[in-house]
């Protein structure tokens, strides 16, 4: 058996092991409950730093729910913030903690020991200079996982900057427009993104999910022959 196929195994079975745990004992995420909630209240009195912070480790968090927007929101409703600033200092953490599985990916991608089936997707990435960016933006300005794409360009070893630029823009994008929802009091907008207990058990299985769907991804980069879909591709 490949260690790819290892590796993906083991990972579902980890996660459905989890997912047995939180189901069989609910009180286990009890303390990660509480420090969401002690680290939300500290992020929104300390404001522009604790936006930056708490957006940092929402951000960095792929398994275990963090919905960090509320402090965004809730700072750009407070007259003694400028929503256009609680923007930009939260895209920029945000930004600098999705990183973090980019980087992830870039040395965790040393293990899947598939070396012709990462070079052949990180040569399909880069004959699409145009269509990754992007992609890349389009998921940090919304509230879909960008991990989805982020682990694997860094497991393909994809250019750290061309990953962080489009990812800043959509994240700065993404928290201004929260901000400005809190001053501007758009209720609705607080119900859609900032509502929901991070312990329940709805909100533990799309994280869940999210991790499932990134593992998929990854398997998918050393399964495929990207080398032929190239060349399936490319002119005649």
């Amino acid at each position: 058996m490949r260690t790819s196929d290892k590796l993906f195994i083991l990972a579902v079975v980890g996660v459905f092991v989890y997912g047995l745990i939180v189901i069989l004992s609910p009180d286990t995420t009890a303390v990660s409950t509480n420090f969401y909630y002690w680290i939300m209240g500290a992020a929104s009195a300390l404001g522009y730093s604790g936006a930056f912070a708490v957006s940092f480790l929402g951000n960095a968090t792929i398994l275990v729910p963090f919905p960090y927007v509320i402090v965004p929101f809730v700072l750009g409703a407070d007259m003694g913030h400028n929503p256009w600033f609680v923007g930009l200092v939260s895209g920029i953490g945000a930004a600098m903690g999705e990183m973090t599985g980019y980087f992830a990916g870039y040395y965790g991608g040393k293990l899947l020991k598939e070396e012709d089936k990462i070079n052949g997707f990180r040569e399909y990435v880069r004959k699409r200079p145009s269509m990754t960016p992007l992609m890349i933006w389009f998921l940090a300005a919304t509230p879909i996982s960008d991990d989805l794409l982020i682990v694997p360009l860094g497991v393909a070893r994809y250019s750290w900057w061309r990953v962080f630029v489009p990812l800043l823009i959509g994240k700065a994008v993404f928290l201004t427009a929260i901000a400005w929802a809190g001053r501007l009091g758009l209720v609705w907008v607080e119900s859609v993104f900032l509502s929901g207990d991070p312990g329940s058990l709805s909100s533990i299985s799309l994280g869940a999910v999210g991790f499932l769907l990134i593992v998929l991804a990854l398997y998918l980069i050393v399964r495929v022959d990207w080398s032929k879909r190239l060349t399936a591709n490319s002119p005649h």
